[in-house]
């Protein structure tokens, strides 16, 4: 399983897919998407972290599952591979991925750890953010994203929590060193975000 390369995680979240679940943002991306917030959220210094402690991690959380965004997770797929079978092995366990990547793509690729990946994944939400096409729904950046159901997991979950809301919802988590934003941001919650960042950078947080 060996390592990952982190932005951070936050152990409860309700608004990154159905239930009460974990989250977790890779580091490193090999899109440039303009005016993707990831690039902002996510530029502290990225954390190395071994994967069998975030296992025991995220089994002890007592969630439903993880959802895991970046960065792009499937730059690091053998890894995010290992972590999700391990945890699975001590529990039923959900898995949502945020990519860049086009879901046609990564079926088509010759990568085998990608493959792998892919394999273990219930809700996929794919495709580049395009910032002309920010639409403003829920749970994804852009109206060209598609929030793809791969396995049944979330069969009977999936019109009640994805196809009924019509707000974005964040939470704010605050920490000693930083202040995250968990979820795909409205323009008046990435407001809120940044005045709040800004007013504990200035008090010297």
């Amino acid at each position: 399983m060996n390592e990952l390369l982190i932005s951070h995680y936050v152990l409860k979240t309700k608004v990154l897919g159905p239930y009460e679940r974990s989250a977790i943002w890779v580091s490193g991306c090999c899109f440039d998407c303009d005016g993707c917030i990831a690039k902002e959220m996510n530029n502290q210094e990225a954390t190395r972290i071994d994967v069998t402690s975030l296992v025991k991690v995220f089994t002890d959380a007592n969630t439903e599952g993880i959802t895991i965004s970046g960065g792009e997770p499937f730059l690091q797929a053998r890894a995010l591979t290992g972590l999700v079978q391990n945890i699975r092995k001590n529990r039923d366990y959900g898995v949502i991925v945020y990519t860049g990547f086009d879901y046609k793509e990564l079926l088509q690729t010759d990568d085998k750890d990608r493959k792998d990946f892919l394999r273990e994944i219930d809700i996929l939400i794919d495709g580049k953010y395009i910032k002309d096409k920010d639409d403003g729904l829920p749970y994804r950046g852009s109206s060209n994203q598609k929030i793809r159901l791969l396995t049944k997991r979330y069969k009977e979950e999936y019109n009640s929590y994805y196809m009924s809301g019509d707000k974005r919802n964040i939470e704010i988590n605050v920490e000693p060193n930083h202040i995250y934003m968990v979820g795909v941001p409205s323009e008046y919650g990435l407001k809120t975000w940044r005045e709040l960042k800004k007013r504990a950078e200035i008090n010297g947080q």
